[in-house]
């Protein structure tokens, strides 16, 4: 009996490995996929805040085996000339080999600069940088979040945003002053306050697989054949902050049943925040 059980595992195996695109056929055409989910199911979303020591803020986010660490560090700097009371806040993915074969070493990686960008462009409106001034036009606070994937297993922006909600949610900036006579800023970490945000990001990501089955949080083998996707954004109060589509066309009837499933992940995602 456990020889035929392994003797089906491995043959289960090889054809996944031979034929991918034909394995996951079977299962879409049955309205199921190969890890028994069903097309609008999401995996289980785990959070942890505070899990880097050394940063001012942290997460560490896993969807399914999908794991990311989000670092925010952060430093005295001179404000723009344009923008005399406000700091700053830049994003960073790291999407290394240490976390996928996909990607290879060297200079960060087109789909890293594009996230890398985009992540910058969901939260740029979510921190009040007029809060992060110490003293106008001399000195603010410099927030630099740095996104790292562990393990990447599909799904990766959502990882990303939520890892990066969290870490936010989690920074804690010391009371800090200006000396006027010396230029020297001084910083209290006995009088620290939480970085409060003007509003919070709730992903939700789905691809079309083969160019015919819309699935959610697709992990990594069903993204190999996905021809197109599309990430859903919703803020705080379930309205919609961002759509970003890319590849194959996906219809208006379909983005909008993305966004209802969406709303129910949102509350997924901030049970698993708290």
């Amino acid at each position: 009996m456990a020889s035929t059980t392994g003797q089906l595992t491995f043959a289960i195996e090889t054809f996944k490995r031979i034929h991918p695109v034909e394995f996951q056929r079977r299962f879409l055409s049955q309205q199921t996929r190969h890890d028994g989910r069903a097309f609008d199911e999401f995996r289980n979303t785990q959070v942890v805040k505070g899990t880097i020591s050394t940063a001012h803020g942290s997460s560490t986010v896993r969807i399914g085996n999908t794991t990311m660490v989000c670092g925010i560090k952060a430093e005295v700097s001179e404000p723009d000339v344009s923008r005399p009371n406000e700091g700053f806040l830049t994003t960073n993915i790291d999407l290394s080999p240490m976390c996928s074969a996909s990607y290879r070493p060297g200079a960060p990686s087109e789909e890293a600069q594009v996230c890398s960008e985009h992540l910058f462009r969901l939260f740029s409106g979510c921190v009040d940088l007029a809060a992060l001034c110490i003293e106008k036009g001399q000195a603010v606070w410099a927030l630099a979040a740095d996104v790292v994937c562990l393990k990447s297993d599909g799904n990766i922006m959502d990882a990303a945003i939520i890892a990066l909600l969290a870490a936010l949610e989690d920074v804690q900036l010391p009371q800090a002053s200006l000396d006027s006579v010396t230029g020297v800023v001084s910083a209290d970490k006995t009088m620290a306050k939480r970085l409060q945000l003007q509003r919070r990001l709730f992903p939700a990501s789905f691809s079309l697989v083969d160019d015919a089955y819309l699935v959610a949080d697709a992990d990594d083998a069903e993204e190999r054949l996905a021809t197109g996707s599309l990430l859903v954004v919703l803020d705080g109060n379930g309205k919609l902050a961002n759509v970003w589509k890319r590849g194959s066309f996906i219809g208006r009837d379909a983005i909008a049943r993305c966004v209802e499933e969406a709303q129910a992940r949102r509350n997924a995602v901030a049970k698993a925040l708290k």
